[in-house]
């Protein structure tokens, strides 16, 4: 059975080796020159001294080429992460494995800063998890101008929600009360445009 290079006694060295040999006298021969290579730690994924760049998370040292995500093994580098169980998370891979997820479309739920609902908050509907999307569309209370949520004054016209900034006249733009408009093609005027349009 034939053995690996790695195996064979005498054989010649691994790539690791060697790059170990180089990295080895390259620290001898700066501190001959007078420069201090001292490690600025341990790395916490390949247990060797850090000399160059330095990551720090999590309570440990790492090279920067290996402080990956868990489960994607991409390089997080100074993008967001998330720990869990000593374990790093790019924020994509972290939501996608442990956020809760909204009843109807199954998609994580995230807060107004896209991180988890860790404390257990979510909206809900007939005692399912929704997202705050589909939570006010089950309920019917998503503005029809700009499909967001409506939390606080609400107008209601032609069977439809709207928050009042986004109740205007489908022409002019112009923002209309509830009681002064004319509705058209399942669309509200103002008094001014249906008459020029439709008259």
């Amino acid at each position: 059975m034939a053995q690996g290079k790695a195996g064979v006694p005498g054989g010649p060295p691994t790539q690791v080796n060697k790059l170990d040999n180089m990295l080895g006298s390259l620290q001898s021969d700066l501190n001959k020159l007078g420069v201090q290579t001292v490690a600025k730690g341990v790395c916490g994924a390949c247990c060797k001294p850090i000399v160059g760049q330095v990551v720090t998370a999590m309570g440990r040292t790492w090279h920067p080429e290996h402080f990956v995500c868990t489960h994607c093994q991409e390089e997080i580098g100074s993008r967001n992460f998330f720990e869990r169980e000593g374990q790093p998370y790019c924020e994509k891979d972290y939501h996608n494995l442990f956020s809760p997820r909204c009843y109807y479309c199954n998609g994580p739920i995230l807060d107004e800063c896209f991180t988890p609902f860790v404390n257990g908050s979510f909206f809900e509907h007939d005692g399912q998890p929704f997202c705050e999307v589909h939570y006010h569309e089950r309920r019917g209370s998503l503005c029809s101008g700009c499909q967001k949520p409506i939390t606080g004054r609400c107008i209601t016209a032609m069977s439809k929600k709207f928050h009042p900034e986004h109740f205007v006249c489908a022409f002019c733009l112009k923002q209309l009360n509830k009681g002064t408009f004319k509705e058209q093609n399942d669309k509200p005027y103002c008094q001014g445009c249906f008459i020029k349009l439709f008259s």
